[in-house]
This record gives structure tokens, C-alpha cells and sequence, in this order.
């Protein structure tokens, strides 16, 4: 985990985007408590910061999806919602925490199409299971925001597998293949009618909505053959440095069209193909000795 200064920004009516702590997370004010969406990962108390910006108790956090730049600071929270698929792999800190007290929580389960009676600020959970497993999208009716995490980006979605959840495990589940991924937008794209702006994990946000319709439309070139993509799966925030970029065996390819991109892996584009090389990534490897 690192240390950080975060950084808050009013963006809608009692909604904070807070920055800072390895994603973009988000403070939902109701009428008697507020909620966070991701709780970062960084040593820093996330929660206490966004105490500052509300006089309703801050004591809860729904996460997104499993990775720990999301998952690290639910140690903060008293108590954590995530689908049982999110929990198993929440907790694997791959190499990020020195405070391991801070992973000692449980979970409050969530379930698709339920709807968490934040008073005065519904929130509906969306499954999608497509960036990690049982990854869910948050949808606030009331002010007209989808919450996707690392769904959709406006630099670039990536498609790896799952990490270990449990010690020595390489890939917990394959990476989603861009039927999956195509399937997943299409499922938020039913709820269209409901949403004015996408709230992202990283690379700005909000977001037009017009980015669902253009990853929609990237995955049906990638299907079709009209775009094969690169070999090389660098972008302006995506580079080989980092832990989780694709060694170079792995297959993976960077997709772009209309200023976005998808990285997936170019073995797995239906769902009936088989699962690429293990391990994908570097972090993949860090993190089959990380689980809690």
C-alpha cells in the first residue's frame, strides 16, 4: 500500500469523487449515512478522509471488483458489500499491504438486481462477471449515475484472469473473452434509459454514456476480423512496467478504435476458447503468494 495525499472533487449533487489511493473512488451522501464505491489502497484512512466531507456516518463500502487498488482500504469500513465471487480474491494484496490487520473483515453479500436501501439514495447492484469475477456495476437511479469500476475506462479496458485465490494458484479464472466482455455491455446497455454519465476506477471520469456504444462497437470489430489489433499492449497509462502488463508470450493484444482501447487476450475471443498461457502477467505470478 502507498502513501498519499487524496484529492476530492464535487461532481454531482452529494456525490465526492475522491482520488489518490490507486483509484478513483466515490462518496454517495443519503439522507441519514453515506456510502463509498471502492475503498482505494493506500496506508492512509480513506474513510476518515471522506468523514471530512459529510456529517452523515461514513461506515460502509460496496466494492466493484476483487483488485486490491480497490479492495485495499475496506479495512477501514465497518462493513464491506461484494458478491461472493468478489470476496475470494479480495483480500490477496499481492505484495501491496504491511499492515496486514487491515484484512481482517468479512462481507456482507451482495446479489444481481438487488437494491441496498441506502435511505433516500437506493443503489442497485448489476453482476456482469466479466473484468474479474462477479464484478458488479453500481446503478443510482436517483441521480442518474452508473458506477462500473474497471468495466469501462477511457484509456483502456483490460481482459486478464482472475487472480489466486488461494495460495499457489496462478489464474483463479480465465480472462474473460471478448464475447464475455461484449455480453457485460450489453447488459448495462439495457439500463440505458436510467444513467446520464459512467463513473470510472481510473483515467477520468465521468464519462459519456456514448463510451458504452463505442466499446460495443470495438468488440464487434475485434469479433467480426475488422480489427485484429497490436501485439504491443502499451497505451499512455498502460505501459511495461507495470506489474499486471501481459508478458510477452501471453497472446495479448491492444484493440483501438475512436480513441479507445481493449486489451484481451487474442486466444480468447469467444467463450468456448480455451484459456491463454499462465501466468498472463508478473502480478499474476506476485500474487499466487499473496492471499490472505
Amino acid at each position: 500500500m502507498k502513501t498519499t495525499e487524496f484529492v476530492c472533487r464535487y461532481f454531482a449533487k452529494d456525490t465526492w469523487q475522491i482520488s489518490g489511493s490507486a483509484c478513483d473512488c466515490y462518496l454517495l451522501i443519503g439522507e441519514k449515512e453515506a456510502v463509498m464505491i471502492d475503498a482505494g489502497s493506500c496506508d492512509e484512512n480513506i474513510r476518515e478522509f471522506a468523514q471530512t466531507l459529510t456529517e452523515k456516518p461514513v461506515n460502509k463500502v460496496i466494492n466493484t471488483h476483487s483488485h486490491f487498488d480497490h479492495t485495499g482500504g475496506n479495512g477501514y469500513f465497518q462493513q464491506i458489500f461484494a458478491t461472493e465471487g468478489i470476496s475470494r480474491s479480495a483480500q490477496n494484496y499481492m505484495g501491496e499491504c504491511r499492515d496486514l490487520s487491515l484484512l481482517d473483515y468479512g462481507f456482507t453479500y451482495v446479489t444481481d438486481g438487488e437494491i441496498l436501501p441506502i435511505e433516500g439514495r437506493p443503489l442497485e447492484i448489476i453482476v456482469l462477471n466479466c473484468h474479474s469475477r462477479d464484478n458488479l456495476a453500481v446503478l443510482d437511479r436517483k441521480s442518474r449515475l452508473l458506477f462500473v469500476g474497471d468495466e469501462l475506462d477511457a484509456g483502456q479496458v483490460l481482459l486478464l484472469p482472475g487472480y489466486a485465490e488461494q495460495r499457489g494458484q496462478l489464474h483463479a479464472v480465465p480472462a474473460a473473452s471478448v464475447e464475455t466482455y461484449l455480453g457485460a455491455l450489453n447488459r448495462l446497455a439495457q439500463y440505458r434509459d436510467a444513467f446520464d454519465f459512467i463513473c470510472t476506477g481510473h483515467n477520468g471520469s465521468p464519462l459519456d454514456p456514448c463510451y458504452l456504444d463505442w466499446f460495443r462497437e470495438l468488440c464487434r470489430r475485434i469479433l467480426s476480423g475488422e480489427e485484429t489489433g497490436s501485439a504491443d499492449c502499451s497505451g499512455k497509462t498502460y505501459s511495461p512496467s507495470a506489474l499486471h502488463f501481459p508478458f510477452p508470450n501471453a497472446g495479448y493484444r491492444r484493440a483501438c478504435w475512436n480513441g479507445i482501447s481493449l486489451v484481451y487476450c487474442a486466444s480468447r475471443l469467444l467463450d468456448s476458447d480455451p484459456p491463454g498461457p499462465e501466468p498472463a502477467t508478473p502480478l499474476h505470478a506476485l500474487s499466487a503468494y499473496t492471499i490472505a
